[in-house]
């Protein structure tokens, strides 16, 4: 059955996807390159919103399977996870039509983009407290950790943090896309220890689509997945982290996009304070394309540590 849900996720993406690079390319409606960085010029005339694809097609296979309603307490799980991962994606998709149709680098403004993830942050919050998840933390080496009131507030630093966390990754053809499916690997197994079969479900028809956009994604990109598809990963990955109650185990399993996250902090720190970079460029893997790395050879050592970390979690959770 798992197979099948895989496949289905793979083949409709891959079926699907060429039409929707053709109608973007006729629209004549690309994605802005940015002129500041590395000379990505090159890929001007490449769609954008490619996320929309594997999205849709990951959210509309799972409402259509049957084991998705095998029992309330399943369904409200998956639901959870649909409207965390959906809702982020339709916050992502408005970025991107907004840059697209305003052929500027910068979408959605600041504050009602974070509005935005905040209400969507709310009602997954609703959803998962429906499912009677604890009002804590499981804090490694130490035990459970009551929050109280606060958990809400963690909550919302959680979802809203780990969905721009991934935005910022997502910069070079395929980083992203490989790094995802490894991450959403390592919950795909403490899902099966732990017993969570919609968690499980929901990710294997996810593996199936992003493989299916990896084959359009991967270097040189004839599509790329915008935040349609960058801010709905980091949600999903934040619902998850939450729902198998290994709250910390995505700082581990999802080390690279800390890493990617704290190298714009510190750059913009650095600068604005002390007019100094520390990094050739931010997010730091542009630094590896201005040391001369090949955006090949950047997945793969990304995707390498994504995968170290992923296994060292799985040992310690």
């Amino acid at each position: 059955m798992l197979l099948l849900e895989f496949l289905l996720g793979m083949v409709l993406t891959v079926v699907v996807m060429p039409t929707v690079i053709k109608k973007l390319k006729q629209s004549k409606e690309q994605a802005v390159i940015r002129v500041l960085g590395p000379d990505h010029q090159k890929k001007a005339g490449t769609p954008s919103i490619g996320g929309a694809v594997f999205g849709l097609v990951t959210i509309l296979v799972v409402l259509l399977l049957p084991s998705t309603y095998k029992s309330s307490h399943e369904f409200m799980v998956t639901l959870a996870l649909l409207v965390g991962f959906g809702s982020y994606g339709v916050i992502g998709a408005i970025d991107d039509i907004l840059k697209l149709v305003n052929h500027a680098d910068d979408g959605f403004a600041f504050k009602p983009k974070l509005l935005a993830q905040t209400i969507s942050a709310v009602v997954v919050m609703v959803l998962l407290f429906l499912t009677n998840i604890p009002m804590g933390i499981d804090v490694p080496f130490f035990g459970y950790l009551h929050l109280g009131w606060f958990f809400i507030v963690f909550l919302w630093f959680w979802f809203v943090g780990w969905s721009n966390a991934t935005n910022l990754t997502d910069g070079l053809d395929g980083l992203l896309t490989g790094l995802a499916l490894i991450a959403y690997g390592a919950y795909t197994i403490l899902a099966m220890r732990s017993g969570d079969t919609a968690i499980v479900v929901f990710n294997f028809v996810l593996f199936g689509s992003l493989v299916g956009f990896l084959c359009f994604n991967k270097p040189k990109a004839k599509i790329f997945m915008g935040d349609t598809g960058s801010l709905a990963l980091g949600a999903g990955l934040a619902v998850e982290s939450i729902q198998l109650h290994a709250v910390f185990s995505l700082l581990l399993i999802g080390l690279i996009f800390v890493i990617e996250t704290l190298s714009v902090i510190i750059q913009t720190i650095s600068y604005h304070y002390f007019k100094k970079r520390v990094f050739p460029m931010a997010p730091i893997h542009h630094s590896f394309e201005k040391f001369g790395w090949t955006e090949w050879q950047i997945d793969i050592a990304f995707w390498t540590v994504g995968l170290i970390t992923a296994v060292l979690a799985l040992m310690l959770f």
